[in-house]
């Protein structure tokens, strides 16, 4: 027997948490990992974000803001990273 949930509380549930939570780790599908920074109400796919190192070259990179909402941006979410399992520290150190 399957759960449903009421559609108005799941909305409102992941419209104030983001399927992609501030401050939460993510993989761009350019292999370079971001921390997101704000949400985008529009599109919750799209947050804003703060790229800070390359998973291709395994070093950090030159720490820059993305908005992927932005039209023509060319990166995307692949999936959400667990910081836990990345050896980084001290994240906002420029390279």
């Amino acid at each position: 027997m399957g759960r449903h949930f009421d559609d108005t509380v799941f909305k409102a549930f992941v419209k104030s948490v983001g399927i992609y939570p501030i401050g939460s780790m993510v993989k761009l599908k350019s292999g370079r990992l971001a921390v997101v920074i704000d949400q985008n109400p529009a599109s919750l796919l799209t947050p804003l974000v703060k790229v800070f190192f390359s998973t291709i070259s395994k070093s950090r990179i030159k720490i820059a803001l993305i908005d992927l909402s932005i039209a023509g941006e060319q990166d995307s979410i692949d999936c959400h990273e667990n910081p836990l399992a990345r050896d980084i520290h001290d994240i906002w150190s420029q390279p």
